[in-house]
């Protein structure tokens, strides 16, 4: 569960709390007619505070120190408006604006777009000197708030919810953007220095403490506390936000996606500031956004800004995301970041009226004490972990606040605590568990996975299998997981035990010592469904008849030398046992029992500036806007084993995310390798097949498993999503928010005679140099194989439908008659839980 926190985390994190603030929801309607009036200021009397209406009236503001308690509403033909609003709370402030008789009434306001042309490239030639990120080198400390509220709460009124957690219900507040009540069920707070550089490259997170409601002594989670993660810089061409690119406002090509509307002058701070409106243009299919920016006239900077997400936008799982941004002018005339808010409020359902139970996150980040000229050195980690992080005390943590937690907010951190002692807590807690990590836990050990419980195949039959694994309360430091199986069809037993143990997290450095014999699909790729699990064998197209009878001994450690530079050795050795559905047969006809190999390997893995999910035994890579390149040497020697053999085995692989708005983001993967020596098939390159019907992104899914094997080869595949480029253009689909999805999947390989144990079709098994003859219908990819697909995503917000066509082996030859493929197209159907 810790793990979904990490997760959850990130996502905030990739995201105020509000103390003592003001927060005003509310509408500017026409008295005459009830309809919304755009663009209408609402501030408060005698200040520059304020926000002015989006384009069907309705507006929200939200300020810490207002400075009086009357609320003005004005534009020009109408009558001004002031209403009293009660400070430190929520309010729910409408105004009805009566219009002017016989004076000059209220103007159409149009969009103004070749005006904003100039003031976009005077903002794009002033780039180099307004945003921060162009400094060449600073450093500054942040102050980073993130809480976590549980919307509709209220509807948890049930007797046993009351019974055991009614005392949480006294912590409710109001939503400033949604105007509902929410309950506040974790708070962080995050003291870092941040510190930025440009020649060379260097963006790196100093953090000195963290303090997470209702966790002790998690180092895990404090990389996601603080403020790296999403920096919503609206100088960029683009922000990307929950891997969601949108496009700037600010942008020089921003008249292709929004309309602007220069709507006031304000003084702000003695300097003359635009306020300028922009509202997204009709038949935009790409994700943008509605509010307002501040930009100081003279120097062309930005001031400030309030934008929020359109309600249409094709985004899963968030049904609002409010950005405020406030920028400082310092006494060098440098403008620098001052703060930053951002809301989301994530939901399954995106229609304001539901009921259903969401989470709204909230951040803010208060930037102060900035020192130009200073920097770090390239390579290090991005975010850096302070080793006495977690054991700052109350007096540290009032001194280095910007501004005092309300009173609700302190109590935040005593409700979690109050929380976890209540039994029905842990029995949901445990119930979530086993889901997400497919483990229930008790105190020292945990039983599962429950998805691997039972399954089936044909060469097993049916299969139960129980595992264990021993948990955080027993040791932090060292981990055992064992499992037993049996399969009735083979009457055989199977099983495995691995052994963990973790010198440190923080870089990783870990030990692992394991042993298996099972039954395994050589050539499963490793984005595959669980092997031996109910789902692999509900989805399996041939009834996973192609498995092999597999001992294994393995001991590997991991070690991160930086986190753009991580390495792994490993020393294996293992036995492929032959069977009726794998046979192994030499070439003068005799049978093979299984054949071994021991093996070492290195694994080399080269990325920048990524994100990492870590846990206490497992580290995962989440995501970076650079290629992450792996390079793979493994090699065997004979030994004094039966059928053994020698080889060197050097691999590469290259893994590229690039963002292409508006129409999508692609996904590129170029992979190859080269095998010197002579070895049996199975130890050759068996090209990634797709044995289910759902869908696997690193195998071909119109080949099956043992079809072609190369021991020289380069695979490459190319996935695009369009994110609803053009099914968002017609009306009838729009709604449905689809998204159209692009494949192209090739490989190419060769076989060298002494490994090619090919035959038929004129060639005799006796002439093959190979060690085994291929299984039949096994051949080589001298001939390039492709594939390419098309699918509809985003169906219902989680599933995919893919259909895929061979190109090119779409023929075979058997004894000189040519057949077609029986694969030549295949239906996947797969899960996606994107935004």
């Amino acid at each position: 569960m810790r793990r979904i926190l990490c997760i959850f985390l990130a996502v905030l994190a990739c995201l105020q709390a509000y103390s003592q603030t003001t927060r005003i929801k509310g509408r500017v309607t026409d008295a005459s007619d009830g309809e919304g009036v755009p663009f209408a200021g609402v501030y408060f009397k005698g200040t520059t505070t304020g926000v002015s209406t989006d384009i069907d009236g309705y507006f929200t503001l939200e300020t810490r120190n207002p400075g009086t308690d009357v609320l003005c509403a004005s534009i020009l033909g109408y009558e001004q408006q002031e209403k009293t609003v009660h400070l430190n709370s929520f309010n729910e402030i409408n105004f009805s604006l009566v219009p002017l008789k016989n004076e000059i009434m209220g103007a159409v306001i149009k969009p103004d777009n070749s005006y904003m042309k100039w003031i976009l490239s005077r903002i794009q030639a002033r780039k180099p000197k307004n945003d921060p990120e162009q400094i060449n080198d600073y450093s500054c400390d942040t102050y980073t708030k993130l809480e976590l509220d549980l919307l509709n709460a209220e509807k948890l009124s049930v007797k046993a919810i009351k019974k055991n957690f009614g005392f949480v219900f006294d912590y409710m507040d109001t939503s400033v953007v949604s105007g509902k009540p929410y309950l506040p069920v974790m708070i962080s707070e995050t003291v870092s220095r941040y510190v930025h550089g440009n020649n060379p490259r260097v963006e790196k997170e100093e953090i000195q403490a963290t303090k997470i409601s209702g966790i002790d002594n998690n180092y895990s989670l404090s990389q996601f506390a603080g403020s790296m993660h999403v920096k919503p810089n609206l100088y960029r061409e683009y922000l990307d936000v929950f891997n969601v690119v949108i496009p700037s406002p600010l942008s020089e090509n921003g008249t292709l996606y929004y309309n602007y509307y220069l709507i006031d002058s304000l003084d702000i701070a003695g300097r003359k500031t635009y306020k300028i409106r922009f509202h997204p243009k009709k038949l935009v299919s790409a994700t943008v956004l509605d509010g307002e920016i501040n930009i100081d006239s003279e120097e062309f900077a930005l001031q400030s800004a309030h934008v929020k997400m359109e309600k249409s936008a094709n985004v899963n799982w968030i049904r609002d995301l409010v950005i405020d941004i406030e920028n400082q002018r310092l006494n060098d005339s440098t403008w620098f970041y001052k703060d930053e808010k951002m809301y989301a409020d994530f939901s399954i359902q995106k229609k304001d009226s539901s009921g259903l139970l969401s989470f709204i996150g909230n951040r803010q980040v208060n930037y102060s004490n900035p020192v130009f000229g200073e920097s770090g050195k390239e390579g290090q980690s991005k975010v850096v972990i302070n080793k006495d992080v977690l054991r700052r005390d109350e007096d540290y943590w009032a001194n280095v606040r910007p501004y005092e937690l309300s009173e609700k907010e302190k109590g935040i951190y005593k409700m979690v605590d109050e929380v976890k002692n209540v039994p029905m807590y842990n029995n949901i807690y445990d119930i979530l568990n086993m889901v997400f990590t497919g483990y229930y836990d008790f105190k020292y050990f945990g039983l599962g996975p429950v998805s691997k419980l039972y399954s089936f195949n044909s060469t097993e039959g049916n299969r139960v299998q129980l595992g264990m694994r021993t948990t955080k309360s027993l040791s932090r430091t060292w981990r055992m997981t064992t499992y037993a199986a049996y399969g009735f069809k083979d009457a055989a037993w199977k099983g495995g035990l691995k052994m963990e143990y973790v010198f440190n997290t923080i870089p990783t450095r870990k030990f692992t010592a394991s042993f298996r014999r099972d039954m395994l699909q050589l050539g499963m790729s490793e984005g595959s469904i669980s092997e031996n699990s109910f789902f692999n064998s509900l989805f399996s197209k041939n009834g996973g008849n192609k498995r092999s009878p597999v001992n294994e001994y393995k001991l590997r450690y991991d070690h991160e030398f930086t986190p753009g530079f991580n390495a792994a050795a490993e020393l294996k050795t293992d036995r492929i046992f032959s069977n009726v559905f794998v046979p192994m047969i030499k070439p003068n006809g005799d049978v093979v029992n299984s054949i071994g190999r021991n093996q070492a390997e290195l694994m080399l893995r080269f990325s920048r500036e990524e994100t990492v999910n870590r846990g206490d035994f497992t580290k995962e890579y989440i995501l970076t806007d650079y290629p992450v390149v792996t390079l793979d040497f493994s090699g065997a020697i004979k030994g004094f084993g039966r059928n053994e053999c020698s080889y060197f085995r050097p691999e590469f692989s290259i893994h590229y995310r690039k963002h292409m708005p508006p129409i999508g983001t692609s996904w590129f993967d170029l992979k190859g390798g080269i095998i010197f020596g002579k070895v049996p098939y199975p130890l050759l390159k068996l090209h990634e097949g797709n044995g289910t019907y759902f869908l696997d992104k690193n195998a071909f899914s119109c080949m099956d498993f043992y079809e072609f094997a190369s021991d020289r080869w380069v695979t490459f595949s190319w996935e695009h999503d369009f994110r609803g480029f053009f099914l968002g253009k017609i009306p009838m689909l729009r709604r449905a928010q689809l998204r159209e999805n692009f494949t192209l999947k090739a490989a190419y390989g060769s076989l060298t005679p002494k490994n090619d144990g090919s035959w038929g079709n004129g060639i005799a098994p006796e002439d093959s140099q190979a060690i085994l003859l291929f299984p039949n219908g096994m051949g080589s990819l001298r001939k390039p194989y492709m594939e390419v697909g098309v699918g509809i995503s985003n169906i219902l917000r989680v599933l995919r439908v893919d259909a895929f066509w061979r190109v090119t082996h779409r023929w075979h030859e058997v004894d000189g008659v040519r057949e077609k493929v029986q694969n030549r197209f295949a239906l996947n159907l797969g899960m996606e839980f994107k935004f």
